[in-house]
């Protein structure tokens, strides 16, 4: 059954130094569109807020080019009491202006961003899984997450340059990496993160008839933050039947308003097939 936007909840928190924290709650006003993707790279999130008291706002600023300065950020959606954490990395821009009567704070933030731009390895490995390990410890803020059985290197291999981007080189065939929640992922075509399947249909929120295109399936959801990317989801659609059935998430696109009209997902999904569970 639809939920109308008074059911919608979100709590945006924004570490400011010196052991604060910019908290937004409802009634504040926020916008929001955010990607994630298992196809590598960096999971994005661009987030306005209206109105928010002239400390906070200043607390929040950050230019580009301040690569070393870390804000690190969380944001959670749901309904009613309910939260899941739906984007978490670190500011990447906070800029501040007027738009008509509103002062508007907005942030472009990066999943896994800070140590993206900022890491740097000179290491010699024996094997891809010490390789990893080896990359992970010079970057502070990104954890170990599921990653894909890696073969044994021939010969012991010298790693210098940026850290993420080493990892570019040690992915075989099929294989992709990406960064969720700061965790570092790294999974094969035919793998997924977990073996819970949640139902996508018309009465747990599926809001368009899925397409299909490139043997990949597009439909938008109500927010629904069960759905993960490289996880998977069963899809039941009465409009295309010759669709319906078990899909691994490939990529993510959410967009929300608290007081507008959006507050959902667009899902791209392949076929899972023979899936295998990390």
């Amino acid at each position: 059954m639809p939920l109308s936007r008074f059911d919608r909840n979100y709590r945006l928190t924004v570490q400011v130094g010196d052991g604060r924290s910019v908290i937004v709650r409802p009634p504040i006003r926020v916008s929001f569109s955010a990607d994630k993707s298992v196809s590598g790279g960096l999971n994005k999130m661009t987030i306005r807020v209206s109105n928010l008291k002239e400390s906070n706002r200043l607390a929040v600023r950050k230019d580009k080019e301040e690569t070393d300065k870390r804000i690190p950020l969380s944001f959670e959606v749901g309904y009613k009491g309910s939260l899941h954490l739906l984007f978490k990395g670190t500011v990447h821009r906070g800029e501040n202006f007027r738009e008509g009567p509103n002062l508007i704070t907005e942030l472009e933030c990066l999943d896994g961003g800070h140590d993206y731009i900022n890491s740097f390895s000179a290491r010699t490995v024996k094997g891809k899984d010490e390789a990893v390990n080896a990359i992970l410890s010079d970057m502070p803020n990104t954890q170990r997450g599921k990653l894909t059985t890696q073969e044994p290197l021939v010969r012991p291999r010298i790693l210098v340059g940026s850290s993420a981007r080493l990892i570019d080189q040690l992915l075989d065939e099929g294989q992709t990496w990406y960064i969720d929640e700061e965790r570092l992922y790294i999974i094969q075509d035919d793998e997924v993160i977990s073996s819970y399947v949640p139902v996508v249909s018309a009465a747990t929120g599926l809001l368009s008839t899925p397409t299909r295109e490139q043997r990949r399936v597009t439909f938008e959801t109500q927010m629904n933050l069960t759905l993960r990317p490289a996880g998977l989801c069963q899809l039941i659609s009465s409009e295309a039947p010759h669709l319906n059935g078990i899909y691994k998430i490939d990529r993510m696109g959410y967009s929300g308003d608290n007081y507008g009209t959006d507050w959902k997902q667009e899902i791209v999904a392949i076929l899972a097939g023979n899936y295998k569970v990390l």
